[in-house]
């Protein structure tokens, strides 16, 4: 072993025995006061707001506004926003159908928003592909109310559906592709447009 390589483990000894004097034995120790004073103190770094400027842009960008349409009081359809994560949802096409199945929120039933969608309707399925979007709802769709109801409902899926994708969309109950709606017999034009309950 050479000098330098005592000098070192002599070294290494003296720093071992005084941090287990002071961390065992000096309980009443004394830090100095230019210690004490810039032992917790937080040193500014730039890169810490550039970090968390890039984590809030992350985050927007998994977050996307869908709309979907209810009824106010009047009975006139208003578009709402949802917010979907990409993240999380296998489609933000799909969760815009799922919250206006169930919608209004709480809040918006304190503000007189309804739906025609009747209670118990569910999306049983969402099938997407570059040129057309096909989504399923069950029979329960189709029940209670009368014309102006089943129309109206059919007006907030097609208003939710065109909003929320360019990409023409068919809508189908139970399996089949629904060209006529409820006892009333409400008939619809395929894809969903604004012109699909014209006569």
């Amino acid at each position: 072993m050479n000098f330098h390589q005592r000098l070192g483990l002599f070294i290494l000894i003296l720093i071992s025995i005084a941090y287990v004097y002071f961390s065992f034995f000096a309980k009443d120790f004394n830090m100095p006061e230019f210690l004490k004073k810039h032992e917790k103190q937080d040193v500014y770094n730039p890169m810490d707001n550039q970090v968390s400027q890039i984590v809030d842009e992350q985050n927007n960008l998994q977050k996307k506004n869908v709309k979907i349409f209810i009824l106010d009081k009047s009975g006139n359809l208003r578009s709402m926003n949802r917010e979907c994560q990409p993240s999380k949802e296998f489609s933000c096409f799909e969760y815009a159908i799922k919250e206006l199945i169930s919608a209004p929120s709480e809040y918006e039933k304190t503000k007189g928003y309804i739906s025609e969608i009747p209670a118990g309707t569910k999306l049983l399925s969402v099938r997407e592909s570059s040129n057309s979007v096909m989504v399923d709802l069950s029979s329960e769709f189709e029940t209670g109310g009368g014309a102006e109801s089943t129309y109206l409902r059919i007006k907030q899926v097609i208003r939710t559906a065109n909003a929320n994708t360019s990409t023409p969309v068919y809508l189908y109950i139970n399996g089949r592709q629904a060209n006529v709606i409820g006892g009333e017999g409400v008939m619809i034009k395929q894809p969903l447009n604004e012109h699909s309950l014209e006569e």
